[in-house]
């Protein structure tokens, strides 16, 4: 993705079609032509690993532990988190941009960093990490240390999802509005991807928690203190907003279970129904079956008036069986 496309006030380092540098001073503003008289205190590289000029690049680049690589460069995605030789690095999700993708849908976004470089890498453009860029190409933030870089982007991540679980919970609302009052038929076509997107976003936010306690129990002795301090309270804000995710699943679950239980009354109100009139119906089909036959001796065949008794007998028959049929059922009710 090219940030001056959106941003055309970003002030970069340097640019290509799969990396974009960035250099900051010890204030933490932005620098756009670091030197001898203005040197960069740290620098963030973004890398696009759709093109495979970013992955040589990343493969060449020796200055990278071979742990780090591994991860920043890996087939596959797999949420994780480690700490090695003053490296913080891993894979932690990320909604994807609003532009060019589904902004419900979860990306990853792989990072690495020490104290003077930060290394981000994604598939596909993911939507906190350009909302940082774009702050940072306006001056609204300043980020001091590559450490503020990674609070930030995963802090906005919290935020979007937080903003996704409110409308989610606001749909839920209108849900069940209706399942309680008498327009629910089609409800079950909403609340089923619904309740997908609860689930997606609560897994991704225990696995993340779960991440954080274990790199925060680990290698708490090894951690810097402000590292430790900063995933101690993204742990909290995270498990807060599990919390809320938590609460919106159970309440979908049991808009699920009402909104099944009005389905299957309604069904067996329909079956109720389909069996009274097969009841109804069965003293008459027996009898026109029996005078339909084209045998000798059947009685009233000579009478100008059998096909009315008949009728008139088939028609009480089956009067009785449907007052038999509504006593039954208003006994079992």
């Amino acid at each position: 993705m090219d940030t001056k496309a959106l941003d055309p006030n970003s002030k970069q380092l340097a640019s290509d079609d799969f990396v974009i540098s960035h250099a900051f001073g010890a204030d933490g503003a932005l620098i756009p032509h670091p030197g001898a008289s203005n040197p960069a205190v740290w620098t963030w590289k973004s890398y696009a690993l759709a093109d495979a000029r970013a992955r040589r690049s990343l493969e060449s680049d020796a200055t990278l532990p071979e742990a780090v690589r591994e991860v920043l460069l890996a087939s596959g995605d797999q949420c994780q988190i480690n700490f090695d030789d003053g490296w913080l690095y891993g894979e932690l999700p990320d909604l994807q941009h609003e532009h060019y993708g589904d902004p419900r849908e979860l990306g990853y976004f792989r990072f690495a960093f020490n104290d003077g470089l930060f290394i981000s890498a994604r598939r596909h453009p993911l939507q906190s990490v350009d909302d940082i860029r774009q702050a940072i190409g306006r001056g609204k933030i300043r980020l001091p240390s590559p450490l503020t870089l990674f609070n930030a982007v995963f802090r906005r991540f919290l935020e979007l999802l937080k903003a996704e679980i409110a409308k989610l919970s606001e749909t839920l609302d209108s849900i069940e509005d209706h399942i309680v009052g008498e327009n629910w038929q089609g409800e079950r076509e909403r609340l089923v991807p619904v309740r997908r997107q609860i689930v997606v976003f609560h897994r991704y936010l225990t696995a993340a928690i779960s991440l954080f306690r274990h790199i925060d129990h680990a290698d708490r002795r090894a951690l810097p203190e402000e590292l430790d301090d900063l995933i101690e309270a993204l742990s909290r804000r995270a498990e807060t907003l599990h919390a809320e995710g938590d609460q919106l699943q159970q309440r979908a679950r049991l808009l699920q279970d009402e909104l099944m239980a009005k389905l299957t009354d309604q069904s067996n109100q329909f079956l109720y129904v389909l069996s009274v009139m097969t009841a109804v119906l069965l003293p008459s089909t027996v009898i026109s079956g029996l005078f339909g036959m084209n045998t000798g001796g059947l009685p009233l065949a000579e009478s100008a008036h059998g096909f009315w008794i008949i009728a008139f007998i088939a028609l009480a028959i089956s009067a009785a069986v449907y007052l038999i049929v509504r006593r039954i059922g208003g006994n079992r009710r």
